[in-house]
């Protein structure tokens, strides 16, 4: 072979290598579709498909790990093709995972509503004061439930704890009005504990009264209507001997008369002013 040819011939197996690297190079570049898939996947997952589209999610990411094997593998048209087909069900999860979002969202909002009737409940029950710390723990435990609203992906979490200060509120609830009866118990038995005590001390007053003052005297030996009528125990004067004659004259024909085991009766149930107009018409016969 001349020079001339071997020239040429090398010429050639250049430019048919810049050929080659060329479509190879050309052939190494990612599909639109199959970029296009991997950003709607991230959207789906930045809208929290892995928390309300769990399943669906685990079930497309192998269709979408063996698109991008097929591109790490420079098989290009088969990755576009396999994009195509795999794009619907992306768009589909997203959606799914948007609307369980949106309903989560609204549960949680309401269970929220719900934890705080149960704690304005708790509170018209006192529970703030006759059970402060379950009412404090039902309170913490509904604010952990709306710093959990903040995040999107966390609405699950939100409803769940804000059922949870439910709970509690309606627990402390119960405690407080329990407490509340418990100490209304105490202050009704302490009540008529009080008033037995009284019922008692009058007893034993009315006891001491009538040893005090008996409504009868039994006639010992030298016994007399004046010195009766002195005694401690009778009128503690003398001079009202005659009410005593006067009570007794069934028994009693002479006031200087009376003998030892007569039972003479005392006039008691008199006011002060009855026993003076009483005393005054006896001594007018006497």
């Amino acid at each position: 072979m001349n020079c001339g040819n071997r020239s040429v011939l090398v010429r050639s197996m250049l430019l048919l290598t810049v050929l080659l690297l060329v479509a190879t190079g050309c052939s190494k570049k990612t599909p639109q579709q199959v970029i296009d898939v991997n950003q709607a996947m991230a959207q789906a997952k930045d809208n929290c498909a892995g928390v309300y589209a769990a399943d669906y999610l685990q079930s497309l990411q192998g269709d979408v790990d063996e698109m991008n094997a097929l591109v790490d593998d420079k098989k290009m048209k088969k990755a576009a093709k396999e994009a195509e087909e795999t794009m619907p069900q992306v768009q589909g999860l997203d959606k799914q995972a948007q609307e369980a979002r949106d309903k989560a969202k609204t549960d949680a909002e309401a269970a929220i509503k719900k934890a705080e009737q149960a704690l304005d409940g708790a509170r018209q029950a006192e529970a703030p004061t006759l059970n402060a710390s379950g009412f404090k723990q039902a309170e913490s435990k509904l604010g952990e439930a709306k710093n959990a609203m903040r995040d999107p992906c966390k609405y699950y979490d939100a409803k769940k704890l804000a059922e949870d200060a439910a709970r509690q509120a309606d627990n402390a609830r119960q405690a407080a009005i329990a407490e509340k009866k418990r100490i209304e118990d105490e202050r009704r038995r302490a009540e008529e504990e009080r008033r037995r005590k009284e019922e008692e001390a009058r007893r034993l007053e009315e006891e001491r009264r009538m040893k005090m003052s008996p409504p009868t005297y039994v006639v010992e030996r030298g016994d007399y209507l004046w010195r009766i009528s002195g005694m401690e125990t009778v009128y503690k004067n003398p001079i009202f001997w005659p009410l005593i004659f006067e009570a007794n004259t069934g028994q009693i024909q002479d006031p200087d008369l009376i003998y030892p085991g007569q039972e003479l009766t005392i006039p008691r149930d008199m006011s002060d002013q009855e026993m003076m107009d009483k005393l005054y018409r006896a001594w007018a016969k006497y």
